[in-house]
């Protein structure tokens, strides 16, 4: 029986039409975790978004699988940045009214 909070990683696979060992190679990069009930390996629904983040990185960009984590941490990085200039310019907005 599987849990409330995960995703069957098979289910997942056949539905994005990826290998299981593209999921594999993204759990060995460390960008996500899967869980393993009754030999079955399952993902929390919770990094579904970033599984399929990675997912259309790789089909729609044709990136390679063991380049998604220098991507993934590129693309953090600039959401950081955006986030810091916004933050900035609040800043600067009110120090200017």
């Amino acid at each position: 029986m599987q849990p409330q909070h995960l995703t069957l990683v098979r289910d997942f696979c056949v539905y994005h039409n990826v290998e299981i060992t593209f999921v594999e190679t993204l759990v060995s990069q460390d960008l996500i975790v899967t869980t393993t009930i009754e030999d079955s390996l399952y993902v929390e629904t919770g990094q579904l978004p970033q599984l399929e983040k990675l997912v259309r990185l790789h089909q729609e960009l044709d990136i390679h699988p063991d380049d998604l984590d220098v991507v993934s941490d590129l693309l953090d990085k600039l959401e950081n940045l955006k986030s810091e200039v916004v933050s900035l310019q609040n800043r600067l907005r009110f120090y200017e009214g």
